[in-house]
């Protein structure tokens, strides 16, 4: 399946029904009954009228006692159905909610790399998902209102059939209606793929303006009119063209009800003649009169249901879509991990990139070109560069989170695409400076860096203290157990370094590691700090070289990396120089010169 392309109809359907069962089972079924049940007492209660009048009229009073019983049982049906179907609404949408929720989850953390996080194409489909993920636990309740609003309408329609043959003609006027509203939604839904990328704009902007880590740059640049004026044209251009076409489809719905219009007044005109004449009774007038009352109602319920039908399909396909393009991934970036070879318990020779080449997808753009590099097993390896030169894609290619477009990434001479992927993750550390802040108490923010260390208290202060971060634990209130963040009651505020340090330590926690990746993983600490903790690092990482685990670090200090074993330097994505530090200041090459601008620039603070 293409990108662009979104599930059909049936496997939408499908898929909807499944969450629908596996949320609840009996509130499905429940729905299913209750809703139709409650759209068709409008009918039966006209039915029951006629039934009534014509009882009325002939001076029949066993008959208008029954007329009057089935009026009473089909009104308290209704209440029951009403309040039952209610109850059971609510609650089958909020488990459905939480299986949604989980299976968003599940399906985007679970692709192989995160090439698609950083896709537009890709965040424009995502985005609407996450806003609108609950939508989709309606779907099904969508589909009962859509089958009980029709039913409703055919038998508006119907019933005066009983009157006269011609009647029956009736139901083919409703038709345009539903096909109008149809390719209405689907309009809509098209305008809101389009406008997928100015809405996330937006939204963008407002948390910028709002938000407490850019307030000092947005108050000292005097940068908030800029940002309202910003927010102002994405909002105005998405907005216009979604207006647009709501109005377009507005008015076409409008048009398609006026043959249900004049089919009615014709049906009226035709009973009320045939009351004239002695070939109708009052009480088919009456059944006519109740049921072209409620005509308008019902097939305005059909085009709201509908289109709230195809609204729910349409995040459901998006659902579809992105459990598809999980399954594409594993297909087209992992070996059948069936047949994987299991990644090694230590490594012997290292890490070796082989005639490497690689650029992201949809940018026409190569970052390394046929690059041949050694990591050897138990080394301390630091690369360096200017930005942009390819520091952080060679480290997402040796986690795995990216595939090269040719050559190939070894470990102990194996393709790292022939081995378990999840396996070489979790035998993977590392910490990064874009890292994630999680809002959960101290020792869980650390401990989720080795799941099976959890509840590890020992554990969490050892990875604080290989952080240097020993002094953070002493500073929280309640010590592992705090709370991080204060957007959570009795939570605490956390300055830029320390979520550093909880996240070197949660890099840090795991045992054994293959690969640690410390990719300016202290850059908001100062040199001095750095430079003790990846020293003291360094050597208890060569302590532990018996493993072969191999460590890289990315920084842009000078006086940090050249503690390390090897040094990698790159440039435009090309490796210029390698060796330790001794050598590569011998050769005054581009190190030497780099190391010496940045020595210059401390020594002359």
């Amino acid at each position: 399946m293409r990108d662009h392309e979104l599930p059909g109809l049936g496997r939408t359907l499908a898929f909807t029904f499944g969450v629908a069962v596996r949320s609840h089972p009996g509130l499905t079924l429940g729905t299913l009954l209750l809703v139709p049940a409650g759209w068709a007492v409008g009918s039966l209660q006209a039915l029951w009228l006629k039934h009534l009048v014509d009882a009325a009229v002939g001076g029949t009073a066993g008959a208008v006692v029954l007329a009057v019983s089935l009026l009473a049982v089909t009104n308290v049906l209704g209440w029951v159905a009403g309040a039952l179907g209610g109850r059971m609404r609510q609650t089958y949408q909020e488990k459905a909610g939480v299986v949604l929720e989980q299976r968003l989850i599940e399906t985007s953390a679970g692709m192989n790399g995160i090439e698609h996080l950083e896709r537009a194409d890709y965040l424009d489909r995502l985005d609407p998902l996450r806003r609108e993920a609950w939508i989709v636990h309606w779907t099904f309740e969508a589909l009962a209102e859509t089958v009980g609003a029709l039913a409703q309408t055919v038998l508006t329609m119907v019933l005066p059939a009983s009157i006269h043959p011609a009647l029956l003609l009736l139901p083919a006027f409703g038709v345009p209606s539903v096909l109008v509203a149809r390719r209405a939604a689907e309009r809509e839904r098209v305008a809101q793929e389009r406008t997928g990328e100015a809405r996330r704009r937006q939204r963008h902007l407002v948390n910028l303006g709002s938000g407490a880590a850019s307030g000092k740059e947005l108050r000292i640049f005097g940068l908030g009119p800029r940002l309202v004026t910003l927010s102002r044209e994405a909002w105005t251009g998405e907005h216009a063209d979604r207006t647009h076409v709501a109005w377009v489809s507005a008015a076409q719905k409008m048009l398609a009800t006026l043959p249900m219009a004049f089919g009615f007044t014709g049906a009226l005109l035709l009973i009320g003649y045939g009351v004239v004449t002695g070939h109708a009774g009052v009480g088919d007038l009456a059944l006519a009169v109740m049921l072209a009352a409620t005509m308008s109602g019902n097939l305005g319920a059909v085009v709201d249901m509908t289109q709230w039908l195809v609204g729910c399909l349409a995040v459901g396909s998006r659902f579809l879509w992105l459990h598809d393009k999980a399954a594409l991934d594993v297909r087209r970036h992992g070996a059948d991990q069936t047949h994987a070879y299991p990644v090694p318990d230590r490594l012997r020779s290292g890490i070796a990139l082989q005639g490497l080449s690689f650029g992201y997808p949809g940018t026409g753009r190569r970052i390394f070109d046929n690059v041949s590099v050694d990591l050897p097993a138990g080394s301390v390896t630091a690369l360096v560069g200017e930005n942009g030169a390819g520091k952080t894609t060679l480290v997402k290619l040796l986690c795995g989170m990216y595939v090269p477009d040719s050559g190939a990434v070894l470990v102990d001479g194996v393709d790292l695409r022939r081995l378990d992927l999840d396996e070489w993750r979790r035998r993977c550390s590392g910490a990064f400076q874009d890292h994630a802040q999680f809002e959960l108490t101290l020792r869980e923010a650390i401990t989720v860096g080795d799941l099976s260390r959890l509840d590890d208290d020992e554990a969490a202060t050892r990875a604080l203290a290989a952080a240097g971060a020993s002094r953070l634990l002493t500073t929280m209130p309640h010590g592992l157990d705090t709370q991080l963040g204060t957007t959570w009651p009795g939570g605490v505020a956390l300055s830029g370094g320390q979520w550093q340090q909880v996240a070197l330590a949660r890099g840090l926690i795991r045992q054994r590691p293959l690969l640690t990746v410390l990719d300016e993983p202290t850059s908001a600490l100062d040199a001095h700090t750095e430079d003790a903790l990846f020293n003291r690092y360094a050597a208890a990482a060569r302590q532990r070289a018996v493993d072969g685990g191999i460590t890289l670090l990315v920084s842009h200090r000078f006086s940090t990396v050249r503690a390390a074993d090897h040094i990698i330097v790159l440039d435009q994505g090309r490796i210029v120089e390698q060796g330790d530090h001794a050598s590569l200041i011998r050769e005054a090459g581009r190190y030497a010169e780099m190391y010496q601008i940045q020595a210059d620039a401390y020594g002359a603070r």
